[in-house]
């Protein structure tokens, strides 16, 4: 017994070391936070599988999305911060992802504001609605909020995967989708393709 209570401790010293170099999310960065995002991981969902399809038809700019080549990235197993732990964006990618957030928000129902999931980090918003979608400034990752049927080919299509508690926890939606950083400037149009997606 003393073994096994040693073992576990060891192992949640790891974890909550892994867990708080991920940086800030939506819970605070210390041992009450841990504790509470360690007990939704047993309400995880599994990031590539979806409930519902939803309905009508796929939004017409992601038609022509092809697949993303080569390997999903790895996602750290904590669902909230919800981060990707490879294939990071470097920083000038980042920015110019964030670049096209912010020119989207130029638009008249479009606004900036503090993500609401986040607390952290500047989002797009519906101007009095709902939050869309905000950039990840560490790795170049991006959630966004999409209709069912989009989400579900977009992860399809390996361009993401859904959030672990997206329709289960925190409020948040069915499409509820981690966008995987972009690793080429032409990767960044097609991230710009579905987050119009989630904008229409």
């Amino acid at each position: 017994m003393v073994g096994a209570a040693a073992a576990g401790i060891g192992w949640a010293a790891r974890d909550y070391r892994r867990w708080k170099a991920l940086g800030p999310g939506g819970v605070p960065a210390n041992p009450v936070g841990w504790l509470a995002v360690s007990g939704m991981r047993l309400r995880a969902r599994d990031p590539y599988t979806w409930r519902e399809a939803g309905s009508g038809d796929v939004d017409r700019g992601l038609l022509t999305l092809p697949p993303r080549a080569g390997e999903r990235p790895e996602v750290g197993p904590h669902p909230v911060p919800h981060r990707v732990l490879t294939q990071h964006a470097d920083q000038a990618r980042v920015a110019a992802l964030q670049d096209v957030v912010e020119e989207l928000a130029g638009r008249d129902d479009l606004e900036m504001r503090t993500s609401g999931w986040e607390k952290h980090h500047p989002a797009l918003w519906r101007t009095g609605g709902a939050e869309i979608g905000h950039v990840h400034p560490a790795d170049g990752s991006m959630h966004v909020v999409l209709a069912p049927l989009d989400a579900r080919v977009v992860v399809a299509r390996r361009w993401g995967e859904f959030h672990p508690l997206a329709g289960r926890m925190l409020g948040l939606p069915e499409g509820y989708v981690l966008l995987y950083p972009p690793r080429t400037d032409a990767e960044i149009g097609y991230l710009r393709s579905i987050l119009e997606a989630a904008a229409r």
